[in-house]
């Protein structure tokens, strides 16, 4: 059976697009199989500004790196998996962005059980902090959580006191009445 694949037809995208410098970032590869034979080996070649840290384990996907004299991973290649027709997989790694902002380009390739294989490149811009504002963002939420979390011990004391209160006034008034009382 002879089967042909297009490399237009599929593609691997990687997230998140966008981040700032320095952060360690957990990227994720999306791979779909959008060709009639299913996909069994994905190598990324990581930019020279990155470091990868980790790679997240995989139970189908056998993971080798090659590293370069600092001992940075330059390349990752899962095998051994596949990916069926119109399926895809999400592979995770986690990297500390580049110090400086800019337009990095990621280059991958696919490679089917029957024909070529596609090259495909994605992009992640490093944008400076400030025009990001995801900092900004999560220390807002931070302080939102805090200020919930003691509203909400403010509030179970307050529902305490009156509970409190409340049985007070209950066993006051259940007082048996005595004759030095009258």
């Amino acid at each position: 059976m002879l089967s042909l694949v297009s490399p237009v037809a599929a593609h691997i995208d990687l997230v998140p697009r966008q981040s700032i410098p320095k952060r360690w970032e957990t990227y994720t590869l999306r791979i779909p199989t959008e060709t009639t034979a299913p996909t069994v080996k994905i190598q990324v070649r990581v930019p020279a500004e990155f470091e990868i840290e980790t790679i997240a384990h995989s139970r189908v996907w056998q993971i080798s790196t090659t590293r370069d004299e600092r001992g940075l991973i330059r390349e990752m290649t899962w095998s051994g998996g596949a990916i069926p027709p119109q399926r895809f997989e999400e592979l995770k790694f986690l990297a500390r962005n580049p110090a400086t902002t800019g337009l990095y380009t990621w280059n991958m390739t696919q490679h089917y059980r029957e024909g070529e294989p596609g090259k495909w490149t994605a992009q992640t811009q490093i944008l400076p902090t400030s025009s990001q504002g995801s900092q900004r963002a999560e220390d807002a939420w931070r302080t939102a959580q805090t200020a919930t979390t003691v509203s909400l011990i403010a509030l179970g004391i307050a529902l305490t006191l009156i509970l409190v209160t409340l049985l007070n006034i209950l066993q006051s008034g259940r007082r048996p009445r005595r004759d030095s009382d009258l």
